[in-house]
């Protein structure tokens, strides 16, 4: 088990949690302001989604890049894709 802690705190953990995760959590946080945005149609909600994409993902992977460790990073896309996706899920569920 020692070896995985140590493959998880890894420079090339923490890479990945810049890169993957913070990838999939501007993409929950993208379909989160889409389906939150109250103007519009349609077209307008995407668009008000997509707009700063490249900037969520530049400040994600900027701040999982400044972890410590990978541990360290993964804990903060993991925190953040968890309450996008579920804010994301009680949309879909409970507004649409």
């Amino acid at each position: 088990m020692q070896w995985l802690k140590r493959v998880f705190d890894s420079n090339g953990s923490r890479i990945w949690a810049a890169i993957l995760g913070a990838f999939l959590t501007t993409v929950t946080l993208t379909i989160a302001i889409t389906l939150s945005w109250p103007f519009g149609d349609k077209v307008e909600q995407i668009f008000a989604g997509g707009v700063f994409f490249f900037v969520f993902w530049a400040s994600l992977f900027y701040w999982a890049l400044l972890a410590k460790g990978g541990l360290k990073a993964w804990a903060r896309i993991g925190s953040l894709f968890l309450i996008f996706g579920l804010y994301d899920i009680a949309s879909l569920v409970l507004f649409v």
